[in-house]
Parts: structure tokens; C-alpha cells; sequence
């Protein structure tokens, strides 16, 4: 599919060309929501990356393979435009991507990794943020959709685990 034609996210293609690339990542955002037991609609794929430089490069390798451009202004980005950016929104052949880092913990990439769920995403081994994040993202965010999602989760779930977080609840 060409890149200026509309398409949803293709969560099954952005899994499987991180995973080819040796990106390291956690699937946040709407597909994270759904994996956490509330199903809904997403305009877009989510990504949760490392920092540093070996990040970068795969971020650029992922790039290339993805056929990315930058959402706004249609630009194919060098690894200037990456590094150490906290976040980039690009229009690919998978549809419109979110790659993120972290903040403090506990939404940094070590933390969020660490409490994510294995998951199988089209086949491929993935990681997905766990509840804990899932809140802590959604609750730093805190716009009307996010709102929607924890209510949602919580109504699943029950009492939802709230960690403080830096700026939010300090």
C-alpha cells in the first residue's frame, strides 16, 4: 500500500519489522489498552523505546524498513532527527506510528520493560505494557480518551495499581 493512501494501524507489521530490525521496544498506547482487557479502536501504533545510541540507530533502521516520514511535513529523518528525541510521529506502510521514550520512572523504558507481558503480535514474540504502565500512562496524558480507558479498565480490573508519578502526583 502506498504511503499517502489512509489505512489503520497494522500493529502486526510494526512488531514484526521491529523485531527484524533488533529494535527494542514495548507496545504502548491503544493496542497496550486492548491487551489490558478493553477493546476499542486506535488511530495509530505506540512504541516505548530505549534511549541512547544503539536505539537511535535501530529507530533509523526501522525507519528505512517502514518506509517512515515524518507525520507533520512528509520528511524522511537521518539519525540528527532521532537522537535522543522523546518523541516521533511518522507515516509509514504500517500506518501512522508513535515511537516514545520514557520519562522518569515509573514510565521509563527499563521500568515500563520490566512489568510489560510477553505476547504474540501476528505471530511474532512482542512486549506489551502491563496495567501498572498502561494507568501511569494514560493518567499522565489525561485526555478525554484516556480517561474513557481507565474507566474502562478499571470497571475489568477493578482498583487499579496507581504509582506515583514525577510532575503528576508530586
Amino acid at each position: 500500500m502506498h504511503q499517502s493512501e489512509p489505512s489503520g494501524p497494522d500493529i502486526d507489521g510494526v512488531v514484526a519489522d521491529a523485531n527484524a530490525v533488533g529494535l527494542r521496544y514495548v507496545v504502548i498506547g491503544g493496542f497496550s489498552v486492548m491487551a489490558n482487557g478493553f477493546l476499542r479502536a486506535t488511530k495509530d501504533s505506540a512504541l516505548l523505546v530505549p534511549d541512547g545510541r544503539e536505539a537511535d540507530e535501530a529507530i533509523i533502521r526501522f525507519l528505512d524498513r517502514i518506509e517512515a516520514t515524518r507525520l507533520h511535513d512528509g520528511k524522511t529523518l537521518s539519525l540528527d532527527d532521532v537522537l535522543d528525541a522523546h518523541h516521533v510521529r511518522i507515516r509509514s506502510k504500517h500506518g501512522i506510528i508513535d515511537i516514545m521514550r520514557g520519562g522518569l520512572p515509573p514510565l521509563d523504558f527499563e521500568t515500563v520493560s520490566k512489568h510489560a507481558m510477553d505476547a504474540e503480535v501476528g505471530g511474532q514474540p512482542a512486549r506489551v505494557a502491563g496495567l501498572r504502565s498502561v494507568v501511569g500512562f494514560k493518567r499522565l496524558a489525561g485526555r478525554p480518551q484516556d480517561m474513557r480507558d481507565l474507566e474502562e479498565l478499571e470497571s475489568f480490573h477493578g482498583e487499579l495499581p496507581i504509582e506515583p508519578i514525577p510532575g503528576l502526583d508530586s
